[in-house]
């Protein structure tokens, strides 16, 4: 299982940041950390509740596996910006399945004369052949 170190490492080497094979600054590991966590409380916003608490780069990912690269590519996406970097990606599609997956949709409750209307009441004076 990844680690939130995993997730920031592969998404700053993703955005072209750090070199394959190298390690990130202290500053950059951090901002991404920061980046991954406020990602990962927005998606409530959006529907999508992992029930997120904050993350230390120790911390285990707190999604199943198939959804580690899409929150990378996500992620690298939105760390770019930040070293202007355009992204030759769309990391939209990611965010879509794992939404898929996640999103709760709350009750709906629906009035009752919304639920049954005069056309259904019985007997009908349309279909029983009255003047109306």
């Amino acid at each position: 299982m990844a680690t939130a170190r995993d997730i920031c490492s592969r998404a700053l080497r993703k955005a072209r940041v750090v070199a394959h094979g190298n390690d990130a600054a202290a500053e950059d590991a951090a901002a991404a950390l920061e980046d991954l966590n406020m990602m990962l409380a927005a998606w409530k916003l959006a529907g999508v509740d992992i029930t997120h608490v904050a993350l230390d780069f120790a911390d285990a990912f707190p999604l199943a596996d198939e959804f580690e690269e899409g929150t990378v590519y996500m992620l690298a996406d939105r760390i770019a910006h930040d070293f202007r970097f355009p992204m030759g990606f769309d990391a939209d599609d990611f965010f879509r399945k794992i939404q898929a997956a996640y999103m709760t949709i709350a009750k709906v409750t629906m009035p009752a004369p919304l639920r049954r209307m005069p056309s259904q009441y019985w007997p009908n004076p349309i279909t029983r052949g009255e003047d109306t």
